[in-house]
């Protein structure tokens, strides 16, 4: 293997690692789990109707996780679930109003910092890493997951 690309995985991947680690901290400081902090970060950033489902193929988190995340929201009285009319056994996930007070006063202010630190960057570069982060991840997809 080509030593420069060898040092490059390296760096790329404790970076990925450090990222993962900022996000860890953020979620213990405000008192959530990491894995709680995604199901928020969906719920009150992104905005929308999710299932469990949802969030579990939005973050590649394992059902079970998210599950257990929702069953400890639902009783802390932080959420419901809301069955989608028309549907067997399809779930929306609900913010209650003490979910939203709880998560806006933790999650946002993880959401504001990520903003801040993206306004510092040129608007250009910006667009660049998240296209190259894109791209790269669907190569390593099709470079793993390829049929040998």
């Amino acid at each position: 293997m080509n030593e420069q690309i060898k040092k490059q995985q390296g760096i790329l991947n404790q970076q990925e690692k450090e990222l993962t680690a900022i996000y860890r901290s953020a979620a213990i400081k405000y008192g959530i789990s990491d894995s709680e902090l995604w199901v928020w970060y969906a719920l009150l950033v992104l905005g929308g109707e999710y299932s469990q489902q949802n969030i579990c193929d939005l973050w590649s988190l394992p059902k079970q996780t998210v599950n257990s995340v929702i069953a400890n929201l639902t009783k802390k009285g932080y959420v419901f679930l809301e069955t989608v009319p028309g549907t067997r056994n399809r779930k929306i996930i609900r913010l209650t109003e003490a979910g939203k007070a709880f998560g806006e006063n933790r999650v946002m202010h993880i959401y504001e910092a990520e903003a801040r630190a993206m306004e510092k960057m040129p608007e250009q570069e910006l667009k660049t890493f998240i296209a190259l982060m894109g791209k790269y991840i669907t190569l390593l997809r099709e470079e793993i997951f390829k049929e040998s």
